[in-house]
Protein backbone atom coordinates (compact mmCIF):
# COMPACT_ATOMS: atom_id res chain seq x y z
CA UNK A 1 0.00 0.00 0.00
CA UNK A 2 1.17 3.55 -0.68
CA UNK A 3 1.61 5.79 2.37
CA UNK A 4 3.76 8.52 3.85
CA UNK A 5 4.63 9.82 7.29
CA UNK A 6 4.78 13.56 7.91
CA UNK A 7 6.42 15.30 10.87
CA UNK A 8 4.29 18.03 12.46
CA UNK A 9 5.49 20.94 14.61
CA UNK A 10 9.18 20.07 14.66
CA UNK A 11 11.40 20.69 17.70
CA UNK A 12 14.28 22.87 16.46
CA UNK A 13 17.85 21.91 17.29
CA UNK A 14 20.55 24.33 16.10
CA UNK A 15 24.09 23.06 15.70
CA UNK A 16 27.16 24.98 14.60
CA UNK A 17 30.79 25.51 15.56
CA UNK A 18 32.93 28.28 16.97
CA UNK A 19 35.35 27.61 14.07
CA UNK A 20 38.37 28.77 16.05
CA UNK A 21 40.41 27.72 19.05
CA UNK A 22 39.83 29.32 22.43
CA UNK A 23 42.28 32.10 23.18
CA UNK A 24 44.76 31.96 26.07
CA UNK A 25 42.76 34.70 27.81
CA UNK A 26 39.52 32.75 27.47
CA UNK A 27 41.07 29.52 28.74
CA UNK A 28 42.57 31.37 31.72
CA UNK A 29 39.15 32.84 32.51
CA UNK A 30 37.48 29.41 32.40
CA UNK A 31 40.11 28.03 34.75
CA UNK A 32 39.73 30.91 37.19
CA UNK A 33 35.92 30.70 37.23
CA UNK A 34 36.06 26.97 37.95
CA UNK A 35 38.80 27.25 40.56
CA UNK A 36 36.21 26.97 43.33
CA UNK A 37 33.07 25.55 41.70
CA UNK A 38 29.78 25.12 43.54
CA UNK A 39 28.23 21.68 43.87
CA UNK A 40 25.19 20.91 41.71
CA UNK A 41 23.03 17.79 41.90
CA UNK A 42 25.54 15.45 40.25
CA UNK A 43 28.36 17.73 39.05
CA UNK A 44 29.59 21.33 39.56
CA UNK A 45 29.06 24.80 38.12
CA UNK A 46 30.66 28.21 38.34
CA UNK A 47 29.51 30.43 41.17
CA UNK A 48 29.26 33.24 38.62
CA UNK A 49 26.01 32.98 36.64
CA UNK A 50 26.84 35.92 34.37
CA UNK A 51 30.12 34.71 32.90
CA UNK A 52 29.41 36.17 29.45
CA UNK A 53 29.29 39.65 31.00
CA UNK A 54 33.01 39.47 31.85
CA UNK A 55 35.51 41.40 29.73
CA UNK A 56 37.45 38.31 28.56
CA UNK A 57 34.18 36.82 27.25
CA UNK A 58 33.04 39.65 25.01
CA UNK A 59 34.26 38.12 21.75
CA UNK A 60 32.59 34.82 22.64
CA UNK A 61 29.40 36.58 23.68
CA UNK A 62 29.21 38.41 20.35
CA UNK A 63 29.69 35.15 18.44
CA UNK A 64 27.10 33.30 20.50
CA UNK A 65 24.63 36.17 19.99
CA UNK A 66 25.16 35.92 16.22
CA UNK A 67 24.30 32.22 16.34
CA UNK A 68 21.32 32.97 18.56
CA UNK A 69 20.10 35.59 16.06
CA UNK A 70 20.41 33.02 13.27
CA UNK A 71 18.41 30.49 15.33
CA UNK A 72 15.75 33.10 16.05
CA UNK A 73 15.36 34.15 12.41
CA UNK A 74 15.06 30.56 11.27
CA UNK A 75 12.71 29.29 13.97
CA UNK A 76 10.44 32.27 14.66
CA UNK A 77 10.52 34.13 11.31
CA UNK A 78 8.55 37.02 12.83
CA UNK A 79 7.68 40.51 11.63
CA UNK A 80 7.72 41.79 15.22
CA UNK A 81 10.61 44.04 16.25
CA UNK A 82 11.93 41.49 18.74
CA UNK A 83 14.98 39.30 19.27
CA UNK A 84 16.34 36.78 21.74
CA UNK A 85 18.84 38.19 24.18
CA UNK A 86 21.25 36.23 26.35
CA UNK A 87 20.31 36.44 30.03
CA UNK A 88 22.22 34.25 32.49
CA UNK A 89 25.32 32.26 31.55
CA UNK A 90 27.50 29.87 33.51
CA UNK A 91 30.20 27.22 33.28
CA UNK A 92 29.57 23.55 34.06
CA UNK A 93 32.25 21.16 35.29
CA UNK A 94 31.70 17.41 35.21
CA UNK A 95 34.46 15.08 36.39
CA UNK A 96 34.90 11.32 36.16
CA UNK A 97 31.98 9.56 37.85
CA UNK A 98 29.76 12.66 37.64
CA UNK A 99 26.87 13.44 35.31
CA UNK A 100 24.26 16.10 34.64
CA UNK A 101 20.74 15.17 35.74
CA UNK A 102 17.74 15.43 33.36
CA UNK A 103 16.40 18.99 33.50
CA UNK A 104 14.85 21.91 31.63
CA UNK A 105 15.53 25.65 31.88
CA UNK A 106 12.58 27.66 33.27
CA UNK A 107 12.24 31.38 32.50
CA UNK A 108 14.09 30.97 29.21
CA UNK A 109 12.97 30.71 25.57
CA UNK A 110 16.01 29.00 24.04
CA UNK A 111 19.10 27.67 25.77
CA UNK A 112 22.57 27.13 24.37
CA UNK A 113 25.76 25.23 25.11
CA UNK A 114 29.32 25.88 23.98
CA UNK A 115 31.64 22.90 24.49
CA UNK A 116 35.05 23.77 25.93
CA UNK A 117 36.40 20.32 26.83
CA UNK A 118 34.89 16.87 26.54
CA UNK A 119 35.71 13.23 25.91
CA UNK A 120 35.50 11.38 22.59
CA UNK A 121 32.00 10.14 21.71
CA UNK A 122 30.49 12.64 24.13
CA UNK A 123 27.51 14.92 23.70
CA UNK A 124 24.08 15.88 25.03
CA UNK A 125 21.04 13.66 25.54
CA UNK A 126 17.59 15.02 24.75
CA UNK A 127 14.71 13.22 26.45
CA UNK A 128 11.08 12.81 25.45
CA UNK A 129 8.44 13.94 27.94
CA UNK A 130 7.25 10.50 29.02
CA UNK A 131 4.76 12.08 31.44
CA UNK A 132 2.42 12.40 28.45
CA UNK A 133 2.72 8.71 27.52
CA UNK A 134 0.04 6.62 29.24
CA UNK A 135 0.94 3.25 27.66
CA UNK A 136 4.06 1.07 27.51
CA UNK A 137 5.28 -0.73 24.40
CA UNK A 138 8.61 -2.44 23.88
CA UNK A 139 10.43 -0.96 20.88
CA UNK A 140 12.06 -3.21 18.29
CA UNK A 141 14.05 -0.27 16.92
CA UNK A 142 14.17 3.43 17.74
CA UNK A 143 12.79 5.85 15.16
CA UNK A 144 11.71 9.51 15.08
CA UNK A 145 8.28 8.60 16.43
CA UNK A 146 8.99 6.17 19.26
CA UNK A 147 12.44 7.09 20.57
CA UNK A 148 12.60 8.13 24.22
CA UNK A 149 15.92 9.96 23.82
CA UNK A 150 18.40 11.29 21.28
CA UNK A 151 22.14 11.58 21.79
CA UNK A 152 23.66 14.48 19.87
CA UNK A 153 27.41 13.93 19.60
CA UNK A 154 29.46 17.07 20.02
CA UNK A 155 33.07 18.17 19.78
CA UNK A 156 35.12 20.95 21.36
CA UNK A 157 33.93 24.29 19.98
CA UNK A 158 30.47 23.05 18.99
CA UNK A 159 27.48 25.28 19.71
CA UNK A 160 24.03 23.79 20.39
CA UNK A 161 20.83 25.87 20.77
CA UNK A 162 17.44 24.34 21.60
CA UNK A 163 14.06 25.20 23.19
CA UNK A 164 14.55 25.61 26.92
CA UNK A 165 11.57 23.39 27.80
CA UNK A 166 13.12 20.31 26.18
CA UNK A 167 14.48 17.96 28.84
CA UNK A 168 18.17 17.15 28.46
CA UNK A 169 21.00 15.50 30.37
CA UNK A 170 24.64 14.42 30.23
CA UNK A 171 25.65 10.79 30.77
CA UNK A 172 28.15 9.85 33.46
CA UNK A 173 31.71 10.76 32.57
CA UNK A 174 33.83 7.61 32.49
CA UNK A 175 37.10 9.12 31.25
CA UNK A 176 39.64 10.80 33.51
CA UNK A 177 38.91 14.30 32.21
CA UNK A 178 37.27 17.53 33.31
CA UNK A 179 34.29 18.04 31.04
CA UNK A 180 33.66 21.78 30.70
CA UNK A 181 30.87 23.61 28.91
CA UNK A 182 29.44 27.11 28.87
CA UNK A 183 25.64 27.33 29.00
CA UNK A 184 23.32 30.28 28.55
CA UNK A 185 19.64 31.14 28.71
CA UNK A 186 17.70 33.70 26.69
CA UNK A 187 14.53 35.74 26.68
CA UNK A 188 12.63 38.01 24.32
CA UNK A 189 13.65 41.66 24.05
CA UNK A 190 11.48 44.00 22.01
CA UNK A 191 7.83 44.01 20.94
CA UNK A 192 5.47 41.06 21.18
CA UNK A 193 1.83 40.84 20.07
CA UNK A 194 -0.30 43.46 18.32
CA UNK A 195 -1.72 46.72 19.62
CA UNK A 196 -5.01 46.26 17.76
CA UNK A 197 -5.59 42.96 19.55
CA UNK A 198 -4.78 44.52 22.94
CA UNK A 199 -1.95 42.02 23.52
CA UNK A 200 1.06 44.19 22.71
CA UNK A 201 3.97 43.91 25.10
CA UNK A 202 7.33 45.69 25.19
CA UNK A 203 10.16 43.90 26.97
CA UNK A 204 13.61 45.25 27.77
CA UNK A 205 16.60 43.56 29.41
CA UNK A 206 17.91 46.89 30.76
Amino acid sequence: MKSEMLNLFATPLYRSSLERAFTAEELKFFQQELGAPVAAIANHSSRNKLVLDAAPMQALRATLQEHLDNYFRTVFDTSNDVRLQITQSWLTLTRRGESHHPHTHPNSIASGVLYINLAPNDGINFLRNDDLIWYELMRKNDNYYNASSYLINTEIGDIIIFPSNVKHAVKQVTENIERVSLSFNTFFEGELGRTEFANALRLSMK
